[in-house]
């Protein structure tokens, strides 16, 4: 049961970075079964966003980044490399590891620690 004082302002304050983060963990779990456009997406809602000044929340926000930078940049270059016969292993190398960093940055997320190297491109 609810009671009055379980919120707190601080906490009401907090509720946004969190959600922000959890749409980001989303979209770029999305990012594989819609072909890169919810990486698309994601990117570009984090594109001219400041990072949030909680510590934890800093390096998801961070990580989130270069995970979907990253992501979107090897999408791109595997379309073109499909031209030789390589862009099916970049495509395919890098549909595994945006679901894989994806779902150990939202793990680390619900447990509440942050990311310990997020500019780091392997977890």
């Amino acid at each position: 049961m609810v009671q009055y004082g379980d919120y707190d302002r601080h906490d009401a304050e907090a509720s946004p970075d969190l959600s922000s983060l959890y749409v980001g963990y989303a979209l770029i779990l999305f990012a594989v079964p819609t072909f890169g456009a919810a990486a698309a997406i994601g990117l570009l809602r984090m594109w001219r966003k400041t990072p949030p000044a909680d510590p934890v929340a800093r390096s998801h926000f961070i990580f989130q980044q270069r995970t979907l930078t990253a992501a979107v940049a090897a999408i791109l270059a595997g379309v073109l490399l499909i031209v030789i016969n390589v862009g099916v292993f970049v495509l395919f190398f890098m549909a595994i590891w945006t679901i894989v960093r994806g779902a150990l940055g939202l793990k680390d997320l619900l447990q509440g620690r942050a990311v310990r190297h997020p500019h780091r491109l392997f977890y």
